[in-house]
This record gives C-alpha cells, sequence and structure tokens, in this order.
C-alpha cells in the first residue's frame, strides 16, 4: 500500500498561513517558511529508531507526519532531499515509509536534530498505529506533568 501522508508542499504551507491563523511558523530559510501544524512528542531514548543505509538512527520524538532523529553533524542529510523506503522500528511494529529532509538545527545544547516529513508510506495500517501511539505519548507526557508534586 502507497499512501500520500504529508501535509503538503511548501509553497501551499505559505500560502495557507495568511488564511489560517492556527498555523505555527517554525522557522524561515530563505524567505520561505515552514510550517507546523502539530508538535511532535517526545520517544523515550531507544525507544524508536530509524533505520536507512545500514544505519541505525535514535528517534527523539515523532507525530503523525514527521519525525525528529538526533544527529551528530549538520552534513548528515541534504535538506530537501527525498529517502526512499527508510524503515521506522517500534518495539513491536515497524514501518517502511519515504521521508523528505526538512531542516537540521541545535537542539537542547550541543545536540541537533534532523526534522524529517513522512511522505509516503507503503504499510498498511500506518495511520492507525501512529494515531494510537502519538495519543498514548501525549497523556504520559500530560499525565506526569499535571500530576502534583
Amino acid at each position: 500500500m502507497n499512501s500520500k501522508v504529508g501535509q503538503g508542499d511548501q509553497d501551499a504551507k505559505v500560502e495557507r498561513t495568511a488564511e489560517d491563523s492556527s498555523l505555527l511558523i517554525a522557522c524561515d530559510n530563505d524567505g520561505k517558511k515552514v510550517v507546523r501544524k502539530s508538535f511532535r512528542v517526545p520517544v523515550p531514548h531507544g525507544l524508536v529508531t530509524m533505520n536507512h543505509d545500514g544505519l541505525k538512527h535514535s528517534v527523539k520524538d515523532l507525530s503523525m507526519y514527521g519525525i525528529g532523529l538526533s544527529v551528530t553533524s549538520p552534513d548528515a542529510f541534504v535538506i530537501g532531499s527525498v529517502l526512499s523506503d527508510v524503515q521506522i522500528v517500534f518495539p513491536d511494529r515497524s514501518f517502511h515509509v519515504d521521508v523528505r529532509i526538512v531542516h537540521i538545527s541545535p537542539y537542547e545544547g550541543e545536540t541537533l536534530i534532523c526534522g524529517m516529513e513522512i511522505i509516503n508510506t507503503h504499510d498498511s495500517g500506518y495511520i492507525d498505529w501512529m494515531t494510537r501511539v502519538v495519543s498514548e505519548i501525549k497523556s504520559s507526557v500530560l499525565s506526569s506533568v499535571t500530576k502534583p508534586s
């Protein structure tokens, strides 16, 4: 099954920003605004990985349409490039997807994060799985924040 799951191209995102004030502008690169509709939820270290070209990367956060990877170099990936047939691996399930490299940015001090947009899925059940996983992580994070100490 091939499904287009991305949030659309950059130009469409820029146009919608003027019409929809609920969209968030994440950054401004060379006059093009990158708009994020939802924030990614944090993932416990080592729980989820992304495999590509024989390399395993730790997933730091994820959303329905994107993942953030921990990277060691600003040259780890080429911004704008598409990686085909990468594997997102959970403890009990994995999915093959295509991703577009959106940014590599500083993250929590000296580390870097690479933001990727999921533009295509190759496995059935991806949307249902991610909906459940994101919801569970959100609930866990929110309950830990709202509990009195």
